[in-house]
């Protein structure tokens, strides 16, 4: 079983030690993989085609409509003979023919739905931004995960270096008579204790890169073939207050942008409800005629030629109509309503993504405030724990202390250079976010 052990642990340390073989990926290639790999950028990306599809300027919706008909049909029995007005008993075939053409020439609907439709393209570009944006963050906050985990499992196969040379060690001083069996029992406890944190934190690693892949939609890498680059600290100008980078945040923010946009399209959509009270006025034209022909008709009949008859008949009929609402059942005034209520929605909307960010930023502040204090503490606790095992080394080479009093030294040093290593990453997080929330983007 101790075989085992340690050529697990070898293998641990092996793969680690071949770092250089893996892929090595930053927080920017992850956030670009992302976002060409994820469906709901692909969907974002159709919804902006969508509404620019939907777009018409308001000079094209006044273009004419346009429409022929004609009609083919016979009649059978007793008719009127368009010819000579009288009722005769016969067969006739008829063909029908119609040009129809209206146009608008003045409908303000038109223009406040144009200028709607085009904010709504804008709208919908600001939302992938803030869909980016969020993917963002969160890809972040798994990026971050993975590096702390990847810098604890270094120290802890550090640290277990130590271990398993010192549980050699006193194996052979147990051996030769010079320490106690206890000694060895304590090695073997804290070495057991070790190798089982170790396991944990390589399994957790694991899932956590596993996570970050299914984050990124990638399927070509396996979490044990890739590894993180720490991230590079950004230093922020430490003058900088509050107000200021709300100010900046709110303009680079794109879920701000959205929500502004859509305060727009529900002042648009107040106006068309209120167009509705307004005339129309629109033109109209119309051109017509038929072609008439008997059949099975006893007698002698001159009957004019196809296009002559054509010719003959045709009507034109041209005119202007003016639509003037006055009463519909109070339907328009429930619509104005109801748009002025969406309006009052969409105002409270933006301010909610306003007090929301203004949240997130005041709470990083805060945490970056508070980790750069523990930070400077933890720092000098690493030291003193550092010295206190090195002087605790050195005695229990020489057999002046316990394994237990050793292993707890040691375990001091772990929980101290872990605070540490917590509070470093959580300075680097704060300013990474607080970057991005000024200028929505990594670098």
């Amino acid at each position: 079983m101790k075989r085992f052990y340690y050529l697990y642990i070898s293998i641990l340390i092996a793969s680690a030690q071949s770092v250089q073989a893996q892929q090595v990926l930053t927080l920017q290639q992850c956030l670009d993989t992302g976002l060409k790999n994820t469906p709901d950028f692909q969907i974002k990306q159709l919804e902006i085609l969508s509404t620019e599809t939907t777009y018409r300027s308001a000079a094209k919706e006044y273009l004419p409509v346009v429409e022929f008909n004609s009609t083919h049909a016979y009649n059978f029995g007793s008719v009127i003979d368009p010819a000579t007005n009288n009722r005769v008993s016969s067969r006739i075939q008829t063909d029908n023919f119609g040009l129809n053409a209206s146009m608008n020439l003045l409908d303000f609907t038109i223009f406040t739905s144009a200028r709607r439709n085009k904010i709504a393209i804008l709208k919908a570009l600001a939302d992938k931004e803030a869909t980016a944006s969020e993917y963002a963050i969160t890809l972040l906050d798994n990026y971050i995960n993975v590096i702390y985990t990847q810098e604890l499992l270094k120290i802890q196969l550090t640290q277990f270096e130590n271990a398993k040379f010192n549980l050699n060690r006193i194996t052979q001083e147990v051996e030769i008579g010079s320490r106690p069996k206890s000694d060895l029992y304590d090695m073997q406890m804290s070495y057991s204790q070790e190798e089982s944190t170790l396991l944990q934190t390589t399994q957790l690693l694991y899932n956590q890169k596993l996570t970050l892949l299914q984050l990124m939609n990638v399927i070509i890498y396996r979490p044990n073939d890739i590894v993180l680059q720490s991230i590079t600290a950004i230093t922020l100008p430490t003058e900088i207050r509050l107000e200021q980078l709300l100010e900046k945040s709110f303009a680079a923010s794109p879920a701000i942008h959205s929500a502004e946009l859509n305060q727009h399209i529900a002042l648009k959509e107040t106006a068309i409800g209120r167009n509705k009270y307004l005339p129309k006025i629109s033109a109209f034209y119309s051109y017509s005629s038929f072609y008439y022909l008997p059949l099975n008709q006893s007698g002698t009949q001159d009957i004019a030629p196809f296009w002559t008859q054509v010719n003959d008949n045709k009507n034109h009929y041209l005119g202007l109509q003016l639509s003037v609402p006055i009463f519909n059942g109070l339907k328009t005034h429930r619509d104005v309503q109801l748009a002025k209520v969406k309006q009052q929605i969409s105002t409270v909307m933006l301010e909610q993504e306003k007090i929301k960010l203004r949240q997130t930023i005041e709470q990083e502040m805060v945490k970056k405030e508070q980790s750069t204090i523990l930070a400077s503490k933890f720092e000098e606790a690493r030291l003193f724990a550092e010295k206190s095992f090195t002087t605790t080394q050195a005695k229990f080479s020489s057999g002046l202390v316990d394994a237990i009093t050793f292993t707890s030294s040691k375990n001091q040093m772990l929980t101290a250079e872990y605070n540490l290593l917590k509070a470093n990453l959580s300075v680097a997080y704060a300013d990474l976010k607080l970057y991005f929330l000024q200028y929505n983007r990594f670098d």
